[in-house]
């Protein structure tokens, strides 16, 4: 159809008219004098992302990423054209180039906005995918490169599509001048009018629309049910924004064009259009929101008046995990939303990499209809698929001789308890969450682990990690007994209930998710199910067989009323472990399956820790102006200490390190002197304050006891080799404490150690600092006695001395005293009131709280820190 506009004083009234019926001249170039520099600089910020993201490889290689261009693309079609138009048409005084012109701007603008709003919808979908992935437990497998423009060219090929049907002679609606304004697809009969509204402007906006709507929905339900998974929530949110501008800029937009085009002034269809343009530029500024490309705009226009400083650690010092996820990362150089989701996909990678044999499972179905807890050999497993929503049963058997080796007996009683307790806990699990029980499914040992085929056996054992990784639940079932009953209504966590949290193997099945919950970020979904009531402490006659069994109980009234509870027993992602509630440190009927409990648990550790280091490193250089460095309770031991210290490095390249808290693991000596030599007391370092409470530095027995199935390779097996070693080690470490190179450490926090007598040589060392931790370690009386000898030798003043010629730092004076706390350490009046008087002469304060102390002795150490305090 040709250019056929009307004049303004056309007296044709019908709505195919007067949507092509221009004002004045005089008002169309004023309206494209407006839109010349709004288009303009629409298209110039689009060219510049696009060339951003191409021309930087660490960016390119994003499917994200790509997707992010692939929308950048049709805006800067759209707006350079748009800005040629109208340009020319501005020059011109009125529309230039006729009928060949009038194709070619109705050719570009269906196609930019097309490709515009279905390149949202798959992103879209694809954002629904990560989302539905990480609520399974599923690892999300992005789009690859050749995904990605399979992607786009189908949907800039239905793109052009639409773009060129009015060119055709196609029934629908023809290219025309809408307004004098613009040439756009517009209606003139009733058959166009039909097909515009009933076919081409739906595929164009509205199918478009309600597929953003469906699968952003469906993102949301699975984002608000699981608030930990930071991973998906990242991209969520950026690319949610992206789509309010397709809700109220392109909406509106088609909305002013087209439904009000001819019904509405001309100036409502130029604010349309000059929203159309707007958009290019609001997508701009969203796209830069991205972090990574946030990031690398800051390093290209050295933003905020000063050039980016990236200081690269020596990558060929660094183990090949620290290199592979911190190399595109760092406080300018990368996205730490999107590192730490890569953290966590290649966490969950390793722990699904431990499957020995593949997983099977009973659908629910099965289960009930079964009429008792079944066995391997009853053959109702089946493999895992892929839409199976799986609920993992952690349970003790409760059958008589149930741990027995060699037993052949069954996981339930007589009365078949456990059964009942699993169908209705099943049940009510599944209401609780929403869950369609023709979906559920359920992983327990016995009749999903081959229980007659010892290999097999050992192979779902030890496959037990892979198999978490792939469970959405876990269901403990409560014993139907007054005292289970009553450590079933205080419990906070699945090691508070009785016969299952001093299990070792039942500690293992809630250990794996506990550590699975903190690499995903979400909140563990482990329950209990069972009686859940108020009972006496002598209320053995109050559990009836009706009770038991069904779980319910008659009433005076004659009314029934069950008595069973749903209870979450997780209540959060992060989690601290303490040695003596590790699997390995559980009960067992054969003490054998300790090795094999070991063994699992070292594996999960060496996964868990190095996620938790990556991830807190990650996560800690995202703000420069942090000092404080906290790894506390996270497993980490001696043959985590390399990855460690490379990470403590690289922190300390990029901002000034002043506290490292790294209390509640399971260092030893010769792994902190490792820490020492190489990260506290290298030059440079501005280190303050250490805290390693609550390790192994003096527990020789549990070091010894661990070496049975501790880590025998890498720099730090030497760990466990032998007390004299250890001893060497802790002399050592008091050597560096002493030394100059330490000279700016303060504090050093060693509570909780163990340390006996030897813990005279630490404070023989720690001249120099102003405050050292002791307390709730074994000193006793024979090592107070042992640090009186060291006050009163004098070695305190005569590290002093040395100080002033040794060090830059300004000596102790007189009046500065140093704070020793030795509470707890079972220190007796004679050994405490001897170690108080030295303390005094030698300018040390002494914590004595919580020893065997007489009114008299505590009162003196009460003296000497109020005179501390002068």
């Amino acid at each position: 159809m040709p250019y056929d506009t009307l004049p303004a004083d056309t007296e044709f009234t019908d709505r195919w008219s007067q949507m092509r019926t221009r004002p004045e001249d005089s008002d169309l170039v004023i309206y494209w004098g407006v839109w010349v520099p709004i288009a303009a600089v629409s298209a110039v910020v689009n060219m510049f992302i696009i060339i951003l993201i191409v021309t930087k490889q660490h960016l390119w290689k994003k499917p994200f990423n790509k997707y992010v261009v692939s929308l950048a693309f049709p805006d800067c079609v759209f707006s350079t054209c748009c800005c040629m138009t109208c340009a020319l048409n501005f020059a011109h005084g009125s529309w230039y180039g006729g009928t060949a012109h009038c194709h070619i701007q109705t050719l570009y603008v269906m196609f930019g906005i097309t490709a515009s709003i279905w390149m949202n919808a798959v992103i879209a979908r694809q954002i629904y995918r990560m989302a539905d992935c990480a609520a399974r437990h599923e690892v999300y497998v992005a789009p690859t490169s050749h995904d990605v423009m399979k992607h786009v060219l189908v949907v800039y090929s239905f793109a052009l599509v639409i773009a060129v049907l009015p060119l055709t002679p196609w029934p629908g609606p023809k290219a025309n001048g809408a307004i004098g304004l613009a040439c756009l697809p517009l209606e003139a009969d009733m058959w166009s009018t039909v097909l515009m509204w009933t076919s081409y402007l739906p595929f164009v906006l509205l199918v478009p629309v309600l597929l953003v709507t469906y699968y952003f929905w469906g993102a949301y339900r699975l984002l608000l049910r699981h608030q930990g998974l930071k991973d998906a929530s990242a991209v969520f949110h950026v690319f949610a924004r992206m789509f309010a501008v397709l809700l109220f800029m392109w909406l509106p937009t088609g909305l002013l064009m087209w439904v009000l085009g001819g019904l509405a002034p001309a100036v409502v269809g130029w604010v349309g259009g000059s929203i159309s343009h707007i958009q290019g530029i609001v997508s701009f500024m969203l796209y830069i929101r991205k972090d990574d490309i946030r990031s690398e705009l800051r390093n290209t226009c050295y933003f905020w008046g000063r050039h980016p400083q990236v200081k690269r650690n020596d990558e060929s010092q660094a183990s090949p995990g620290a290199r592979s996820a911190s190399s595109s990362g760092g406080p300018d150089g990368g996205d730490t939303p999107e590192l730490v989701a890569l953290l966590r996909v290649q966490a969950m990678e390793e722990m699904r990499a431990t499957e020995r044999t593949p997983m099977l499972v009973v659908t629910y179905r099965d289960f009930v209809a079964h009429g008792s807890v079944p066995r391997s050999s009853d053959r109702l497993q089946r493999p895992l698929r892929a839409r199976d929503v799986t609920v993992f049963v952690s349970h003790r058997w409760w059958g008589s001789g149930a741990s027995a080796r060699g037993w052949n007996g069954h996981v339930d009683n007589e009365q078949g308890y456990k059964f009942r307790i699993l169908c209705r806990g099943l049940k009510k699990l599944a209401g609780r969450h929403n869950l369609d029980l023709e979906k559920v499914v359920i992983w327990m040992d016995f009749p999903c682990i081959e229980q007659d085929d010892p290999e097999l056996l050992l192979a779902g054992v030890e496959s037990l990690l892979s198999y978490a990784c792939r469970s959405q639940f876990i269901l403990i079932p409560v014993f139907p007994e007054l005292a289970a009953v009553q450590a079933f209504r205080t419990a906070e966590h699945p090691m508070d209930l009785l016969d299952y949290g001093e299990r070792g193997w039942c500690r293992l099945e809630a250990y794996v998710f506990l550590c699975l919950g903190e690499i995903t970020g979400e909140a563990v979904s482990c329950c209990g199910y069972g009686l859940l009531f108020e009972c006496r402490v002598d209320g053995d006659g109050d559990f009836n067989e009706e009770l038991k069994t069904e779980g319910t109980s008659q009433s005076c009234l004659g009314f029934k009323s069950s008595y069973e509870q749903l209870k979450p027993l997780m209540s959060g992602a992060a989690t601290h472990f303490k040695r003596e509630q590790l699997p390995s440190s559980g009960k067992l009927t054969v003490e054998s399956d300790r090795a094999v409990i070991r063994a699992t648990e070292k594996r999960i550790q060496n996964v868990y820790c190095r996620y938790a280091i990556l991830s807190a490193t990650e996560e800690h250089l995202t703000n420069r102006k942090r000092t404080h460095f906290v790894m506390d309770a996270k497993q980490l031991s001696c043959a985590h200490m390399p990855l460690l210290m490379t990470e403590l490095r690289r922190i300390q390249s990029h901002n000034k390190l002043r506290k490292l808290a790294l209390s509640g693991n399971q260092l030893q000596c010769l792994g902190v002197l490792q820490l020492l030599r190489d990260v506290v007391c290298q030059e440079g370092s501005e280190l303050e304050e250490l805290d390693l409470q609550d390790n192994q530095l003096g527990d020789v027995a549990a070091v010894r006891q661990d070496a049975v199935g501790a880590v025998e390779s890498g720099p730090c097996a030497r760990c466990n080799l032998s007390s004299s070693r250890h001893d060497e080690a802790l002399v050592e470490i008091a050597a560096l404490l002493g030394s100059p190179s330490c000279a700016k450490l303060s504090v050093l926090k060693l509570s909780g150690n163990q340390l006996a007598s030897s813990a005279a040589i630490i404070v023989q060392a720690g001249w120099q600092l102003d405050e050292l931790e002791l307390a709730r370690n074994h000193i006793g009386d024979e090592g107070a006695s042992a640090i009186s000898e060291v006050l009163k030798r004098g070695q305190v003043e005569e590290g002093l001395q040395k100080a002033s010629s040794s060090r830059s730092r300004v000596p102790r004076p007189r009046s500065r005293w140093l704070r020793l706390d030795l509470a707890s350490n079972a220190i007796t009046d004679a050994a405490a009131d001897e170690l108080l008087t030295a303390a005094m002469k030698a300018n040390v304060t002494v914590g004595m709280s919580g020893n065997k102390l007489s009114a008299k002795v505590f009162g003196k150490a009460a003296i000497l820190d109020a005179n501390a305090m002068v």
